[in-house]
């Protein structure tokens, strides 16, 4: 893996970085099959270093995770557009992590909805993740598609964190009222 080139953004404390993964709504997983790369948007959860995904057992997802495990995990949070006087001066401010790391589909009952039961909290709540059952997890289809899901975790060999946070007033108003 490269070094992080700009060390003066780097995001060195874990409790930072995991509090990023924890209010990131949404994480980009990057594959690649054939010196093809794609990126697929999806709701994860992170704990003890891995991250946990689920999806339709089939699709180009599916086909790019079975033939390379290899992935790379990206959330980012943006924190507003930073005016200047100068179109080329114009920037941002974010924060990210970037996570590189080995996929595997999980296939026992108990490590999938313990997987499930994580993602279900981070986006329902606690009491809903603790409704979630092993049954439930083994007979749930998707309504469109009827197909099983799998999921997933990412055992990750790197994760870094960047920002760019200055004091100037973000001109996204969504962005400043978190």
């Amino acid at each position: 893996m490269m070094p992080q080139l700009r060390t003066d953004r780097a995001i060195d404390d874990p409790k930072v970085i995991e509090e990023i993964l924890t209010r990131a709504p949404v994480g980009h997983l990057g594959l690649s099959r054939n010196n093809k790369p794609y990126v697929v948007p999806l709701l994860f959860a992170f704990k003890d270093a891995c991250f946990y995904l689920h999806s339709a057992d089939s699709g180009m997802m599916m086909e790019y995770l079975r033939n390379n495990t290899s992935v790379c995990f990206e959330v980012e949070e943006f924190l507003g557009i930073v005016p200047a006087a100068l179109p080329c001066k114009w920037t941002n401010t974010y924060r990210s992590v970037i996570a590189f790391g080995t996929a595997q589909i999980l296939t026992d009952p108990d490590e999938k909805t313990a997987a499930l039961r994580l993602i279900v909290e981070k986006y329902a709540g606690e009491e809903m993740a603790r409704s979630l059952t092993k049954d439930m997890v083994e007979e749930y289809r998707s309504m469109l598609l009827h197909r099983a899901t799998s999921v997933f975790k990412i055992r990750t060999d790197q994760i870094t964190g960047k920002k760019f946070e200055t004091g100037t007033k973000s001109t996204n108003t969504a962005a400043t009222s978190k």
